[in-house]
């Protein structure tokens, strides 16, 4: 929701919120599903992905127009790039003669990194696993073909986006902080979606989430795994038949545990489908309809450390553009080059180890995991250089800040308004300024810390 229409939005009734969250809705549709959206997504229903070798080449050929474009167009890369003879990048292989870029090269040099002015641009803010706020700028077809992508996947499925009822659980901040009726969804009418918070989608909550998915009966759900597994415990636990069978389920956003798969598929009868895509930009890995997860050659290139950390290099980030940019999260790619049962040639994983699931505890509104930490620092991101969050006790977390120029106390009293909404005016929240953030162990960073459980 757009700041200036925040005020009016949190003291409107309900109706005139979902009002505005439609139209909000429908402004970001013409964003995100465009012309470009069509023509690129009607490409990837006509690629034969059964033949290795042309996706390969495809592959190479997306890797090396933006290699060009970033070149020509980011000051930061003509500048990296000044001693190499680029003309010999022709494939995967060759990447190896370009530096990797760590997290903090990129922090900070972001801004030479652009190729757009951020007038132009679509503006994503992410907090990445090392507690480094990053201000990406997309172009218009940088977003409109991640859509493509994101929906082509879910076709494979069975679903099709913008034609079908959806339910998306989602961690955007929607529910105003005052309301007190139970009444956690919005409806955004431009694109056929009932939105749910993630916030509140809680035991003590869980009735009211169920009756009113069993009143709407989307024909996909799709969003954060935590917030649907709550909802599958209450209908497990409660011998619920839903009187709806989704198509399919998609998740992202946090890790998908066996537990979590478990008790979704059986609360709603029907295939969960997990698919990763980092906000910086990382290449689609996608679940098959024989459930396996394919690192798809079409969206980016991934490359591994010894450790397995990724390092990836994504061909839907021209305004931004990230070239073997390492990740600091980790995958392991099956050796068997044997083609999935599925028929697609793109490369299976045999992990992907991602993120922890870390977690801070609500007294009493049960866990949030780094996804949350990120949303709610994304507010503030030009005014910090990094953030950890640590949790001693039951009714305490320490937020710990390394302000960045212009960092003032309505900053401080911003981040305190946003921790208060997710875990609860029952937390206690303290905030500290401090020069340096230091490493959790071996000089690794961690964003949260749980000293307690």
């Amino acid at each position: 929701m757009r700041d200036f229409t925040m005020k009016i939005y949190d003291n409107s009734p309900i109706y005139f919120q979902n009002l505005l969250t439609s139209i909000e809705g429908y402004i970001e549709t013409k964003k995100k599903y465009g012309h470009l959206y069509f023509k690129f997504l009607k490409k990837l229903g006509q690629r034969n992905y059964t033949d290795q070798a042309y996706e390969k080449e495809y592959q190479q050929q997306e890797m090396q127009k933006l290699i060009k474009h970033a070149y020509e167009e980011s000051p930061f890369y003509r500048d990296l790039y000044k001693n190499i003879d680029l003309a010999t990048i022709q494939n995967v292989e060759d990447l190896k003669k370009l530096p990797i870029l760590e997290k903090e090269v990129v922090r900070n040099h972001i801004e030479s990194m652009y190729t757009i002015s951020e007038k132009s641009a679509l503006v994503a803010y992410t907090l990445d696993s090392a507690g480094i706020p990053l201000k990406i700028l997309f172009t218009k077809e940088d977003v409109q073909k991640h859509m493509a992508f994101l929906d082509f996947f879910k076709k494979q499925h069975g679903v099709i986006n913008l034609e079908m009822k959806r339910a998306t659980f989602s961690s955007d901040r929607f529910i105003p902080k005052r309301q007190q009726k139970k009444v956690f969804w919005r409806d955004n009418y431009s694109i056929k979606q009932r939105l749910y918070s993630s916030y509140y989608c809680i035991e003590p909550n869980a009735k009211e989430f169920v009756d009113n998915l069993d009143s709407y009966k989307p024909d996909f759900i799709d969003g954060v795994p935590s917030a649907i597994y709550e909802v599958a415990k209450y209908i497990n636990r409660n011998n619920i038949i839903l009187s709806f069978k989704p198509i399919a389920i998609f998740t992202t956003a946090e890790t998908l545990s066996p537990a979590y798969r478990k008790e979704i598929e059986e609360a709603f009868d029907c295939p969960l489908r997990y698919h990763y895509a980092s906000l910086e930009g990382a290449p689609f890995i996608t679940e098959c309809i024989k459930g396996k997860l394919h690192y798809n050659l079409s969206s980016g290139v991934i490359e591994t450390t010894e450790d397995q950390e990724m390092i990836i290099t994504c061909f839907n980030t021209y305004g931004t553009p990230l070239i073997r940019y390492n990740l600091g999260e980790r995958i392991e790619l099956l050796q068997d080059e044997k083609m999935c049962e599925c028929g697609n040639s793109h490369p299976v994983l045999k992990e992907l180890k991602g993120k922890k699931d870390d977690y801070l505890q609500s007294k009493s509104k049960g866990k949030f995991t780094a996804l949350y930490m990120s949303m709610a620092s994304s507010k503030f991101s030009g005014s910090i250089r990094k953030i950890q969050f640590i949790q001693n006790s039951s009714d305490v977390i320490d937020v710990m800040v390394e302000a960045a120029e212009g960092y003032t106390n309505a900053v401080t009293a911003n981040i305190h308004e946003e921790m208060e909404y997710i875990f609860g005016k029952d937390m206690r929240f303290n905030i500290r300024i401090v020069e340096e953030i230091p490493p959790y162990a071996n000089n690794k960073f961690k964003l949260i810390i749980n000293n307690v459980n």
